[in-house]
């Protein structure tokens, strides 16, 4: 069944129907020896990419299908999967090989998590951890509400690269909030401070994100950036708590405005709190190491969050 083959189960010489999603269109062309037309698409699941060949033979439909798929289509597709080098799928347009479809599990083309549970289980024991009465409270009006914990959970961390998949907000939140606990005893630092500010450094990424087939950044994302939705979030709260401190209050969201500060321009303010500084190292190194993970055939493979090759063996 073309539901339930993925792209990481096809083996050279497999005829398959298998559901994709479309990633890239390419240009539609003449055959160079006899008349028709045949085009190129790049489309995929959560476990990966494939090219795919149709065929076309009159001219016409082929034309008005190619017309009619547009990138983020969903497509059933059936055809003869070529291993080797440049793996591609030769769809043959004789038999109806190729065609949109409207009902699908959109869990199949963006890739998810399988710890996140016990990821949120470990968020909730820092959650708990946490004594300084207003910081405690004001984890609790976040982790408290079950609409939330689950927007949270099932938030991605980013549309590419490092942590583009469903969880993947709650892993790297989790790692970010060790290293702050950690640093805050090798620098007698306020731990309750810290991993407070590592927990709800990215809350605004609940809102950022749209997720059908693939991760897709909203507009209001795009214009404010996830650190100014995250401090309007986290400041909203704060005035529902009585008698927060100031002093805390503008500490805390300072950390959170400013995390990405020496290595973005266009931030509202630098870093200028020991606290923020280590906020920062901590997300940094979290994301640099992700990428070392990168999965690819090379042993080097391009980091542009470093602006260099990296190794992997």
């Amino acid at each position: 069944m073309g539901d339930e083959t993925f792209v990481r189960d096809l083996k050279d010489g497999d005829y398959v129907t298998i559901q994709l999603v479309i990633r890239r269109k390419f240009g539609i062309k003449d055959y160079r020896n006899k008349f028709g037309k045949y085009f190129m698409l790049e489309a995929g699941d959560r476990t990966g990419n494939v090219f795919i060949k149709y065929w076309g033979r009159d001219v016409d439909s082929t034309e008005q299908l190619y017309e009619s798929l547009k990138e983020g289509d969903v497509i059933e597709v059936s055809g003869n999967y070529h291993g080797g080098d440049s793996p591609y799928l030769s769809v043959d347009a004789e038999y109806d090989n190729l065609k949109k479809i409207e009902n699908y599990d959109a869990s199949k083309f963006v890739q998810a998590s399988d710890r996140v549970d016990d990821v949120m289980n470990e968020i909730m024991k820092y959650v708990e951890q946490v004594e300084e009465v207003h910081l405690s409270k004001l984890l609790e009006l976040f982790f408290s509400s079950s609409h939330f914990v689950e927007e949270f959970k099932t938030a991605p961390g980013s549309v590419s690269g490092a942590y583009a998949y469903i969880g993947g907000l709650a892993e790297h939140t989790l790692n970010v909030t060790r290293e702050c606990e950690a640093l805050s005893k090798i620098y007698s630092l306020n731990p309750d401070f810290l991993i407070t500010a590592a927990l709800l450094h990215d809350v605004g990424r609940i809102e950022s994100y749209e997720i059908d087939t693939s991760i897709k950044m909203r507009d209001r994302a795009k214009l404010l950036g996830h650190t100014v939705i995250s401090y309007n979030m986290v400041e909203e709260r704060i005035r529902q708590i009585v008698d927060f401190p100031a002093d805390m209050r503008d500490k805390l969201l300072h950390a959170i405005i400013s995390h990405h500060s020496p290595i973005v321009d266009n931030v509202p303010q630098r870093i200028r709190t020991r606290e923020a500084y280590i906020l920062f190292y901590a997300d940094m190194i979290d994301l640099s190491l992700k990428e070392f993970e990168m999965e690819g055939e090379e042993e080097w493979q391009y980091s542009r969050r470093m602006g260099r090759e990296i190794f992997l063996g």
